[in-house]
């Protein structure tokens, strides 16, 4: 809201400034035409030189018109922060992008950078779940593998399903599982079967991570109001030259033309997962 205030005053007082230079032309033009007569050459050059100015100084403020927009749009983004509401849902953002990370050895403060999770995870040879865990909760051990065993033995499968955005941590969930192996209705042989193996135990891991997808922290300081309200969204659709071909009122007409479902569209938008083949989708800012 800031942001679009800001940029409409923005606007107001290019065009107020093109007008009165418009204005100025008239007048002086008229002055030209009805002293011409009246005075000397060397005056009627003088007023022919303002004129040439003040054309000049009406194509400049025109032509830094997008200038002074980009400007007034990164003011008004500077003065956005972040609550903890969005602090969290930036980790979550980035967890789910799983782009570029640093990996730390907490015992020889040893530092590693990747440009993707799935690179992290196979060169350190780590659960990829235990890097979101890591992130999410600050857990240096992983939890998951003994989350998977529990909830399968016990026939609790909804525990494990994304147990990594639950609304309980993974501890929570781990200690809850580890509780139902006494208070469930199983037999004695089974009960003895779950807590002799060893998949019932957090994994020791030496490693936490830090994420450096700094892009998604941009995008979502320009996005913001647009991903957390509801109602119509605008979408623009780009072409490979970053210009404008197509914008759509709403997510339902870009899921139509894109073929796409709306949580598709949505979850593309909220993510910056952006590409579609050989053309781009963003959110608009225009006000249409």
């Amino acid at each position: 809201m800031l942001k679009k205030i800001f940029s409409r005053l923005k606007k107001k007082s290019e065009e107020s400034k093109i007008s009165e230079i418009k204005e100025e032309i008239v007048d002086v033009s008229e002055e030209l035409a009805i002293d011409k007569e009246d005075v000397s050459e060397i005056e009627v050059e003088k007023k022919e030189t303002n004129i040439t100015e003040i054309v000049d100084n009406s194509e400049k403020i025109i032509n830094n018109a997008p200038e002074a927009e980009a400007e007034a749009e990164a003011e008004a983004e500077a003065e956005i922060e972040f609550d903890e509401n969005d602090k969290l849902y930036i980790i979550d953002a980035k967890i789910i992008r799983a782009k570029k990370i640093k990996a730390i050895d907490v015992y020889t403060n040893e530092e590693q950078v990747f440009d993707t999770h799935k690179q992290c995870s196979k060169a350190l040879k780590v659960p990829i779940e235990y890097i979101a865990e890591n992130l999410r909760h600050g857990h240096t051990d992983y939890l998951g593998e003994a989350i998977k065993y529990l909830s399968k033995e016990l026939k609790l499968s909804e525990l494990n399903n994304d147990y990594i955005n639950n609304n309980k941590s993974p501890l929570e969930i781990y200690n809850e599982l580890n509780n139902k192996i006494f208070t469930l209705n199983i037999s004695e042989s089974k009960r003895d079967d779950i807590l002799s193996n060893n998949k019932i135990d957090p994994i020791k891991m030496h490693y936490k991570f830090e994420s450096l997808d700094e892009e998604y922290e941009k995008y979502y300081r320009k996005y913001k109001y647009i991903i957390k309200r509801g109602g119509k969204k605008k979408i623009e659709l780009l072409n490979s030259k970053g210009e404008v071909i197509e914008v759509f009122k709403s997510l339902d007409e870009c899921s139509k033309y894109l073929n796409k479902s709306k949580s598709q569209i949505t979850n593309m938008l909220k993510y910056k997962d952006n590409k579609v083949g050989r053309y781009e989708i963003r959110y608009s800012l225009r006000n249409i």
